[in-house]
């Protein structure tokens, strides 16, 4: 059977574990390129989509692996309970694992091998971004998307997180909705309000 070449807006966010608003971002940049078939869907190259994620250091799912593998760097145990809780309903698809400072972090990169991190920015005694950019330039897990948990509105300050390696900032008090889109992840609330405080 000949390898499939072309790729449609949802195997794209699969293959590169994100959220469709990250990818149309990609797009509105230039960064990703698609191409509009005749019917007028958009249609990725596979080859375009691998050369764009070894530029970026993005890691590409692995279907062989199962479940999609979330750490959980948060110093606040109770927000990391929640969002144990939170992603628990989704257990089928995900294997969750959370940690509360940065030799525990340390140690379960190794051991977790995670496809994603939610690193909380204000670790006690820790800086932020050198977490950060230790994944990033480990080559064992540079491909390991990282999104931050931050309290703050400044976006230089936000900027500079970007900078360092990670995806996207997610605020807090965090929104439910938001952190399972920006993982790209379907996000079907079982209880009233969307905020974890």
């Amino acid at each position: 059977m000949a390898k499939k070449t072309n790729l449609s807006d949802e195997e794209v966010t699969a293959l590169l574990m994100t959220s469709p608003v990250t990818v149309c971002e990609w797009l509105q940049q230039g960064m990703l390129h698609v191409h509009i078939d005749v019917g007028g869907r958009r249609q990725f190259n596979l080859q375009d989509v691998h050369h764009f994620a070894r530029e970026q250091s993005i890691g590409l799912s692995r279907p062989d692996r199962g479940k999609l593998r979330i750490l959980i760097v948060e110093s606040d145990r109770r927000i990391s309970q929640l969002l144990m809780n939170l992603f628990d309903t989704s257990s089928g698809t995900l294997e969750v694992c959370a940690v509360h400072d940065a030799f525990e972090a340390g140690r379960k990169m190794l051991a977790f091998r995670p496809d994603v991190v939610l690193l909380d920015f204000h670790l006690p005694r820790h800086d932020g971004f050198e977490i950060c950019r230790r994944i990033k330039t480990d080559p064992a897990s540079h491909g390991v998307r990282i999104i931050a948990l931050t309290r703050t509105d400044d976006v230089a300050l936000k900027q500079r997180i970007l900078m360092a390696g990670a995806e996207a900032c997610v605020p807090k008090p965090l929104s439910s909705r938001m952190l399972f889109e920006t993982i790209g992840l379907s996000f079907e609330p079982r209880v009233q309000g969307d905020c974890l405080q």
